[in-house]
């Protein structure tokens, strides 16, 4: 990047939009303001703000410079919202105050999805700049994406006409020498899930043995939905497309399972998890407790809880039924609770998977330009996170590409998120080639 883009990179970065913590209202209200400037200066003619029950979300359109009267439209597809910070303490320097060490820039949003999106937004305003811009291209930018929002996924359900191909620069690569275009994300269920067992705790020295508990039957019940060396019930893996296996070893061999999981600060799951970490997390279902609590953690209080909660979530592997696989997990769990106790189940979200073809067109014209713009090497892989963006998009019939530069070790969502410097210039040089490349 060029030390102005460098410049507004940062002048972003210090702008504090958490969309989850209402106080940071006003910073969201300005987060807006820089990216209608961003916007404007890549060509846009008008961006309009588009006001929800929420945070509102961007839509902009940038009119190719060359080529025919009918170029083909890209939507382009970023957010401005970021994860909180966290524990301020655990961060080297302030999560607002980018900063560079070493080889690396530091700050909330440096990698999710400020810095990764502003790769795609110089490389617009490069071509547009000398006039080059090739095809059509129409942002949107979204408010909620870190919050649970769907307001920009309903705009993508409801456009017409819908773009020939759309882009979301919120992807990254496999390692420093390998880059990505991820061809399917999971889905996700999640659940709230409270039990009862009476009307008021009970002193475990008179009623102990004798008295159901809340904290047992909860474990049983999450049990039901647990998975077992790394294989969920059943009824839940049910529909799960095939992949070939030669496929999978392939993506072993890329992927560093042992040292994946030692850099998160994790443990496996099992003796056989390291060695199947993209099997696992990028082909098979998955289901994991999120949090469970229950009476007075930081009391001394030999009670009988008769009320314990849990928040358990089912990443859905692509293929399968979101809504099918719902009602069987929560079957499940209530089928898990015995006599006399109540289990009530709620539904927090669901979101659905999505998966590419790796040979569409779209997809190998991609990986071409982003080899012949920076000489790295790409695959096509899953990713096994959930972003339904892309399910919404492949939903709508259009061919959808997600990429971006980001590592594994950017520590997204974590203290000291980080970007790699020289990745922003290269995934500019990716961004525009690509563009180049959806014109021909």
């Amino acid at each position: 990047m060029t030390d102005d883009e460098l410049s507004r990179l940062h002048a972003y970065l210090r702008i504090p939009s958490i969309s989850a913590l209402p106080e940071h209202s006003a910073d969201m209200e300005e987060a807006v303001r820089f990216m209608e400037g961003e916007l404007r200066r890549a060509g846009a003619g008008s961006v309009e703000v588009l006001r929800t029950g929420g945070h509102p979300f961007l839509v902009a359109k940038v009119t190719a410079d060359i080529g025919p009267a009918a170029a083909r439209t890209v939507l382009v597809y970023g957010h401005y919202d970021v994860q909180p910070v966290g524990d301020p303490e655990r961060w080297d320097s302030p999560a607002f105050e980018p900063t560079v060490r070493g080889e690396h820039l530091y700050a909330r949003g440096a990698s999710d999805n400020k810095g990764n999106f502003f790769q795609v937004l110089c490389a617009v305003q490069r071509l547009h700049a000398a006039g080059d811009l090739p095809v059509n291209v129409l942002f949107l930018v979204d408010g909620e994406e870190e919050s649970g929002g769907d307001s920009a996924i309903r705009w993508v359900e409801a456009m017409d006409p819908v773009a020939d191909v759309a882009v979301i620069w919120d992807g990254g690569m496999v390692n420093r020498a390998l880059a990505s275009v991820e061809s399917g994300v999971r889905g996700l269920i999640y659940r709230r899930v409270t039990v009862r067992c009476g009307t008021r705790d009970g002193h475990s020295g008179l009623f102990g043995g004798a008295a159901m508990n809340a904290c047992h039957v909860l474990s049983d019940v999450l049990a039901a939905v647990r998975p077992r060396d790394g294989r969920v019930p059943a009824e839940l893996g049910a529909g799960a497309s095939p992949v070939p296996d030669a496929l999978v070893q392939e993506w072993e061999t890329l992927v560093d399972g042992p040292g994946m999981l030692a850099d998160a600060g994790l443990v496996p799951a099992d003796a056989d998890a390291a060695a199947n970490v993209a099997r696992r997390t990028m082909v098979n279902p998955s289901v994991d407790v999120n949090a469970i609590w229950a009476g007075e953690a930081d009391a001394v209080k030999t009670v009988i809880p008769t009320v314990a909660h849990a928040m358990v979530s089912m990443r859905v592997a692509p293929g399968q039924d979101t809504a099918a696989v719902a009602r069987a997990f929560d079957a499940l769990l209530r089928s898990a609770c015995p006599d006399g106790a109540e289990v009530v189940v709620e539904d927090m979200g669901v979101a659905d998977p999505g998966v590419m073809d790796p040979e569409h067109p779209a997809m190998r014209a991609t990986m071409r330009a982003i080899t012949d713009a920076t000489g790295l090497p790409v695959i096509a892989m899953r990713t096994g996170g959930t972003l339904p963006i892309f399910s919404a998009m492949t939903g709508r019939g259009m061919p959808t590409i997600l990429t971006g530069f980001t590592l594994p070790d950017d520590a997204i969502h974590s203290p000291n998120e980080r970007m790699l410097i020289a990745n922003l210039g290269t995934g500019v040089q990716a961004a525009m080639a690509m563009l180049t490349a959806f014109a021909e």
